[in-house]
This record gives C-alpha cells, structure tokens and sequence, in this order.
C-alpha cells in the first residue's frame, strides 16, 4: 500500500527513553496514549489533521478510526495482519478453492477442493479498530486552538502484553496527528477489566429468527446488520451448534457458536472479513481477553476468509471435526 506523505515522522522502533519516563512518573495503573497539541484553524481544515474532524471552538469533541493510508499502524489497525513465524515447526492446513465442473463454472457450477500441506505457523492479528478522539479545551486569543489527542483505548501498567500494545497505539497516534504522549485515566481499575474481558452470553438453539432476535436484543442495528447475524445463524444451525454465543459490553459485535468444549466458531460482523473456527477449551476461551482470544499461532484454530466457497469450507471442516469428537 502506497501511504499518504506526512509533514512529520511516521513511525517508531521503540517507545522513547522519554515516554518510559513519562509513564513510571504517572499514578495509578491504568492510562492512556494521549497528548496536548495546540494547532492553527488552518492546520486543522488541511489534511492530514482534516481526517480526524477536530473541531474549532472549545468544547468539540470527535472521534474517528484512522484512514488506514495514514501508515501502516493505521493499515493494520483497520485491517489487521499476519505474522509468518518461520522460527517454529511447520504443521500440516488445508487449503480449499472452488474448481469449475466440466470447465464451464457457468453452466455447470463448480466443485470444492481441498488440499493438505505443511506450512509455517501464523500468528493471526485481528484489526484493534482503536479510535482517536479528539476534544478542544480552549481556543487562544493568538489563533491558537489547543486540543487534546488519544487514543480511545486504556492501558494497563501490569499487562503482560503492555510493550507491544503501547508501542502500536504510539505509532498509530504519531502517524496521525504527529505528536505522542501518556496521560493518566481516571478509569477505576475495576471498571478497565470489564473493557477489556470478552465475556460471552450464551443462547440455546432455536430458528434463525428467534436466535437474531436474542442476539440483537437491547442493541441498535441496521437491517443491513441484522441479516448479516440471520445469514450466520443459518449457516452454524447446518451443523446442529449446542448454544449460540454473544459479545457482552463492549463486543457486542462478536457472534458465534458452540459445537463442543473445544469446538467454538466466531466472526466480529462488524468487520467481518472471516470467520474463526477455535479448537480450544472453552472454558479459557470465554476468559481471554479481545486481544488474547487469537494469541499465539494457528495451530489451535483456522480462519476462513470470506472468499467464493468459504461457507461450503466450514461445513466441510466443522463435519471432519465433529466425527473426530464423536458427534454427529
């Protein structure tokens, strides 16, 4: 992908000897990446700071997810991306395309084929779709307008993953508005977990009707939306799931099912450009975090994108591992 030229430096290897300093001096355990930046009425109507629609008088507020030309944090927090990691074993996938019948898809239709190789593992990670706001404290009487940038996201000193999450959100905030900082929250620590946590509701079976409309209770959606979650339900009751399965708080975009304790199949229709078939426990499935659920490689899961024959992949995989447990 070709990126936008920016009037400053676009990313960063590592967090600054400064930022570490900035974050050992703030109290608490949970901030935020953020910074103070006063700019001009002209530089806030010019691109590249026009994409985040800053407001000009004291008191707006904006939020928006960066345009993914910005740099590759903003491509990657869009669209997500791979990583090949030739440093471990390879293990045996299949591969699935759709084979035209007879030459003639048009006449004839076409077929599903399935090939097994060795490949290097994966590790798989899913757009972090991080907004940043923005909010105007004040306006000088010198031109000046000074706004408060951040990315709308908390962090959590402890985490174990905190070097590789801050080190994203800096990029992806240097990249957009060209300045970087921490700013302590106000977030009770309480009250971050459960931001984080993606617990799961759990639905029994029923029509596709009845399963959309419990998934879809006590949230606004399109039509658009709701015959996106109907479609799905349609597709998991082929083969006959244990329970239907919910993002609660804030990933109320998460839909799925169970087929088994370490048969679980997921999709975030909000973004959904694939869906994730899990073999894993399921009771440390419901307790991982958005960012954990996928950690590691994909040894332990297959993602099927939405390409021509992707539905007709995930019966054939679900069916093979169903008979591998014994279900029918």
């Amino acid at each position: 992908m070709k990126y936008r030229e920016l009037p400053w430096k676009r990313n960063f290897k590592k967090a600054s000897p400064s930022i570490m300093s900035q974050l050992s001096a703030l109290k608490g355990e949970v901030f935020h990446v953020g910074v103070t930046k006063t700019l001009t009425a002209a530089e806030i109507s010019a691109t590249p700071l026009k994409l985040l629609k800053i407001g000009s008088t004291a008191g707006s507020v904006s939020e928006t997810i960066p345009s993914e030309d910005m740099g590759p944090y903003s491509d990657r927090n869009r669209n997500g991306w791979q990583v090949v990691r030739r440093d471990l074993p390879k293990i045996k996938k299949s591969f699935y395309w759709e084979t035209p019948n007879f030459g003639d898809a048009a006449t004839y239709g076409t077929h599903l084929h399935e090939s097994k190789r060795e490949v290097f593992q994966r590790e798989i990670h899913e757009a972090r779709s991080y907004s940043i706001s923005t909010h105007v404290l004040r306006t000088d009487p010198s031109g000046g307008i000074v706004v408060h940038l951040r990315i709308k996201e908390d962090l959590d000193k402890s985490s174990a993953k905190l070097g590789d999450e801050l080190l994203f959100m800096l990029n992806l905030l240097q990249e957009n508005c060209g300045a970087i900082g921490v700013v302590s929250s106000d977030t009770p620590i309480a009250e971050y977990i459960k931001t984080i946590a993606l617990d799961w509701e759990i639905f029994p079976p029923g029509n596709a009707g009845e399963v959309a409309e419990r998934l879809l209770r006590g949230r606004a959606s399109s039509a658009a939306a709701r015959g996106k979650i109907e479609e799905r339900i349609r597709l998991f009751a082929k083969l006959t799931p244990l329970a239907y399965l919910r993002g609660s708080g804030g990933f109320g975009s998460y839909i799925g099912a169970k087929y088994a304790d370490d048969l679980v199949v997921f999709e975030n229709v909000q973004y959904g450009n694939a869906l994730y078939l899990l073999y894993d426990d399921w009771e440390q499935v419901s307790k991982r975090s958005r960012i954990d659920l996928l950690h590691g490689t994909d040894k332990k899961f297959d993602r099927l994108p939405h390409r021509d024959g992707w539905e007709d992949a995930f019966e054939k995989i679900l069916r093979r591992e169903k008979r591998k447990r014994g279900l029918k």
